[in-house]
């Protein structure tokens, strides 16, 4: 119980984020993403899925198309 212990305690999250025993890294929490996130002139967080258009398009966190402006 205590080797097991030890081993929880050794190997604890101290260590950075991982996923499958696969240690992340910035690149891979910037570039492989699948949304893209924008912050509205409102401070607001929009998640678009692909390219974004000057037209309507559909944000992730509100559920609704909106549109976006340069």
């Amino acid at each position: 119980m205590i080797s097991l212990l030890n081993i929880l305690i050794l190997s604890g999250c101290s260590q950075g984020w991982s996923v499958a025993n696969l240690e992340l890294t910035p690149q891979d929490t910037v570039t492989n993403t699948v949304f893209i996130e924008v912050m509205g002139t409102d401070s607001v967080l929009h998640y678009y899925h692909g390219r974004i258009y000057e037209t309507s398009n559909w944000c992730w966190v509100h559920h609704q198309y909106e549109d976006v402006a340069k």
